[in-house]
């Protein structure tokens, strides 16, 4: 657990937009499916964070997502890997959708 945690907050805490916290989170698949609540370290935006940009419309957050590469990969497959992750859960996030419409290869 430790290494896992090492990891996570050398990938997360990078520039400090992200906070870890300890949250109690719901189950909904496996041994605990059925709503057994857990412990989980997650990281949440610090929407008072210059680099927060929760406002921008889907355009203007394409434009700044095309282009960009962050340590682990290019921001556009970490948009469309987040939209392709998020419908395989069942969650849909209109948004980030046409975010990614608009940054997906032609």
């Amino acid at each position: 657990r430790g290494e896992v945690i090492t990891y996570l907050r050398e990938r997360e805490l990078v520039t400090d937009v992200y906070l870890e916290r300890l949250l109690d989170i719901r189950l909904n698949k496996g041994k605990a499916a059925g709503g057994e609540t857990v412990k989980a370290v997650a990281y949440v935006v610090d929407r008072a964070h210059v680099q927060y940009a929760g406002g921008l419309d889907a355009s203007h957050a394409a434009a700044v997502v095309r282009g960009a590469v962050g340590q682990s990969s290019r921001n556009e497959d970490y948009v469309l890997s987040t939209v392709e992750h998020l419908k395989a859960l069942g969650i849909r996030d209109h948004w980030l959708e046409e975010v990614g419409r608009r940054v997906a290869p032609s």
